[in-house]
């Protein structure tokens, strides 16, 4: 049980992470476009991924784990795609930052479903989970209509 434990806590541990790295990269995108209708969604978004660290991490806690600090950066791969976001702000074409920012959410998606198609991880974590990569999806649509044809 306590292997399953610590497994679970790393998981968690991965998606407070992911949206730690999310808030990060969508306050500094946010920063960057001069759209106010576009910055306005940034910094909604950014807001989301804020709270869903927030709430992973009270899960962690409940279960005696320690939660990963504010800041995120534990997935690897995550974080640098979020840091190629940084580069790609110093340009200030809306639609390259906003083509970053999908490539984050995908990248998050794609953890997020791993995390819920993972057997070792106790169902009911799962639902907020769920709920969460709900909550990216439709970041993820919203961000692709701004994007230019």
């Amino acid at each position: 049980m306590e292997n399953n434990n610590k497994y679970t806590i790393d998981k968690l541990n991965q998606i407070i992470s992911i949206a730690e790295d999310g808030k990060e990269g969508y306050e500094n995108a946010a920063e960057n476009v001069k759209n106010v209708s576009i910055k306005n969604s940034l910094i909604y978004i950014s807001g989301e991924r804020s709270a869903y660290a927030s709430q992973v991490r009270q899960i962690v806690q409940q279960i005696n784990g320690e939660a990963e600090d504010e800041g995120g950066g534990a997935v690897g791969t995550l974080h640098r795609l979020w840091i190629d976001l940084k580069s790609v702000l110093t340009s200030g074409d809306t639609d390259a930052i906003l083509n970053a920012c999908i490539t984050g959410e995908e990248a998050a998606i794609k953890e997020y479903k791993s995390v819920l198609e993972d057997d070792e991880i106790h169902e009911s974590y799962k639902p907020l989970i769920r709920e969460q990569l709900h909550g990216i999806e439709l970041a993820l649509a919203n961000i692709k209509l701004h994007v230019s044809q």
